[in-house]
């Protein structure tokens, strides 16, 4: 029997990624890592040397047996990618396994899939810590996930008003250009962070850069906050003062996102983590009780949604034929 492997292009991917039901896929992904019913070893990651500072690549494999999902997706990240040779600063290659003997059924690109699941993961975490009355989202920073993110919140809350700041003021003329009409939204350019969160009902920061972007005091009771970036975003007394942490990962954060520097530190243990997000799709745990609770989700990603929608992506494509297929052995 000759056993074939589907290749997919980025463009391709991108067709079978429908934001809704990876939305749904993210939420009973979440669920299925908080009954113990995944299999999720911590990611594999190593900075590179070369020209740009804090290059880096990781390997995340993941099981998920309820959706017949499991693989790996393997992420570059160089900085000088955009300017340098015209590529995105992330790029990810997704390999897609069959469960029962492990033959490749898939290989694809992984760049649009974590972008689409990064704004799903944001949203599934809003959906059970944030007040359901959300209007006012602050976007810090004006990328794909940027992008994403806001996509999938419009999707949860009736937004009222998008407040972004970015460092670059010509990424956000571009954000508002496009996505004000796409989200019939109004989109308040900020020149400062604390103008963009003051009074937000909902805040998520997705930078490539570490820094303070938004510190405790501009952050009002009742307010979600999610860092998605790889690096530390907030004010260190941030996730120390809330009413609520929640990571997706326990081990990740450790080495990855937003709290890891506080682990090294010595300022930061687990103890002070709530939950993860699984625990309290899952019904482990509890989500948002007051209304008056800050909440916080320092979000690093996990393989298990990446596979899981990984498998409805290539499912997708062999009802659509799409691809190409390679005898690899």
């Amino acid at each position: 029997m000759e056993r074939r492997t589907l290749i997919l292009s980025a463009p391709e991917v991108l067709s079978c990624l429908d934001l809704d039901e990876t939305l749904g896929v993210a939420e009973e992904t979440f669920r299925e890592n908080g009954l113990g019913r995944t299999i999720l070893p911590p990611k594999l990651f190593m900075y590179l040397p070369g020209e740009g500072h804090g290059d880096y690549m990781f390997a995340g494999p993941a099981s998920v047996p309820s959706a017949k999902a499991v693989g790996v997706k393997i992420v570059t990240g160089y900085k000088a990618n955009p300017e340098k040779f015209g590529l995105p600063h992330i790029l990810a290659l997704l390999i897609l396994t069959d469960p029962e003997n492990g033959y490749p059924l898939a290989i694809f690109d992984g760049t649009h899939l974590t972008t689409v699941r990064t704004g799903a993961m944001t949203a599934v975490a809003a959906k059970y810590l944030a007040n359901p009355d959300s209007g006012v989202l602050a976007v810090i920073g004006g990328g794909t996930q940027g992008r994403s993110t806001a996509k999938a919140l419009n999707r949860i809350f009736a937004l009222r008003e998008i407040r972004l700041y970015d460092l670059d003021s010509r990424a956000g003329e571009r954000y508002r250009e496009e996505m004000s009409p796409l989200l019939n939204l109004p989109i308040r350019l900020c020149s400062h962070g604390e103008e963009a969160v003051r009074g937000a009902d909902l805040i998520v920061t997705v930078t490539s850069a570490e820094g303070v972007f938004v510190r405790d005091e501009w952050v009002r009771p009742g307010a979600f906050i999610a860092s998605v970036g790889s690096y530390p975003e907030l004010d260190p007394a941030l996730p120390k003062k809330v009413e609520k942490l929640v990571v997706d990962d326990r081990t990740q954060a450790r080495y990855r996102g937003e709290l890891w520097k506080g682990y090294e530190r010595g300022e930061f243990h687990d103890g002070m983590i709530h939950a993860e997000l699984g625990e309290i799709v899952s019904g482990k745990k509890k989500g948002r009780e007051a209304r008056e609770e800050r909440t916080l989700a320092c979000l690093t990603g996990v393989g298990t949604l990446d596979v899981a929608v990984a498998r409805r992506v290539y499912e997708t494509a062999l009802a659509r034929k799409l691809g190409s297929w390679v005898s690899l052995w």
